[in-house]
């Protein structure tokens, strides 16, 4: 019987080893030496190009600089939309479960599970197109919707929040902490002013600080505020 190729993208070593040992001692799967990856941007190529992966075992944090999983997984899926993804995670916050869903996750795992449970998702995932969440997240992914369609109607920035925050998430992608003073230079407004929508911001979207304001906004921007 010819065996289920399946890769790994995961910086941790511990992990990938983890991973690749369960995946090659059960029967019918195998995950080869060249299709362990420390990074998304050495997978991607591969991903897209190799036939033989059928699944894909997916972390979504990865070292700064690089791009993270679940864009990683984005870009796949719309090459290969056949190929199936297991996200392996320590995260269970709904912004991480909904952001990942929307990527195209076919299966979400967290790195506490134990093997045995790892081992049973991923031949339910591969080989029976079973449920490919366990039923706590199920419960979990459920709520999420329920309340970010709440959440939805009440988030309404304006337009000159959008441009600072897109000017905020342009500094942190280019790893510049622009200051309330700098903000207002660059965007022509008066400090007060870059101070005060800041706050009006955080009251938005329940958070307390840039670091909680950027992550957030990257994650429901699509969603809430209609950007591409």
């Amino acid at each position: 019987m010819e065996k289920i190729h399946v890769a790994i993208v995961e910086d941790l070593t511990e992990f990938r080893e983890r991973y690749s040992r369960l995946i090659n001692l059960t029967e019918g799967f195998v995950c080869l030496p060249e299709h362990q990856f420390p990074c998304c941007e050495d997978s991607v190529p591969t991903l897209i190009e190799d036939p033989r992966i059928k699944v894909v075992i997916q972390d979504i944090g990865m070292p700064k600089g690089h791009i993270n999983g679940i864009a990683s997984m984005q870009q796949i899926k719309n090459k290969r939309q056949g190929l199936l993804f297991m996200i392996a995670t320590v995260y269970i916050e709904d912004t991480y479960l909904f952001e990942a869903l929307c990527a195209g996750a076919d299966s979400y795992m967290l790195k506490t599970d134990p093997d045995a449970v790892f081992v049973h998702h991923l031949k339910e995932l591969a080989l029976e197109n079973g449920r490919p969440f366990s039923g706590p997240l199920m419960r979990k992914i459920l709520d999420v919707f329920r309340s970010q369609e709440s959440d939805n109607n009440k988030i309404k920035p304006t337009a000159f929040q959008k441009q600072l925050l897109e000017k905020i998430l342009e500094g942190e992608i280019n790893e510049i902490a622009y200051t309330n003073e700098e903000l207002a230079e660059e965007l022509n407004r008066q400090v007060k002013e870059i101070t005060r929508e800041i706050r009006a911001i955080y009251k938005m979207l329940h958070v307390n600080n840039r670091k909680e304001m950027i992550k957030k906004y990257q994650s429901w921007k699509v969603r809430f505020f209609g950007f591409d």
